[in-house]
């Protein structure tokens, strides 16, 4: 959090100090981008957390499907959890690519505020 009042207030005089409209915004959009890309970031995880939730609940009854003999069942609930599989991994590409966007942002805004 410090961080970011860090950046708000450095944009805040750069913009009172009569710097270029173009280097101002430029620093605002960079913060404006990495606040989203942290929102992103929080929501993907919390979405992940909540596939291997149902993925694990899955292959329990899958196991207990084998158990008890019902194979047919064991069959459905391995389709499920391989869907709930093919979920998670797609949310954690969505996570990687969100955080290398972050990374970029972060470091447009160093290179921003170091050549103003």
């Amino acid at each position: 959090m410090r961080y970011l009042a860090l950046i708000a207030s450095a944009t805040a005089t750069l913009m009172l100090t009569g710097a270029s409209t173009a280097s101002a915004s430029d620093i605002g959009r960079d913060i404006r981008d990495i606040r989203h890309d942290r929102a992103d970031i929080h929501r993907d995880y919390a979405k992940l957390q909540e596939e291997r939730r149902e993925r694990n609940y899955d292959l329990r009854r899958e196991f207990r499907a084998i158990e008890h003999g019902n194979f047919r069942a064991a069959e459905q609930w391995d389709a499920r959890r391989r869907q709930e599989q093919r979920e998670i991994n797609s949310i954690k590409r969505d996570l990687r690519r969100d955080q290398i966007d972050l990374a970029k942002d972060r470091a447009d805004l160093r290179r921003d505020l170091r050549h103003y």
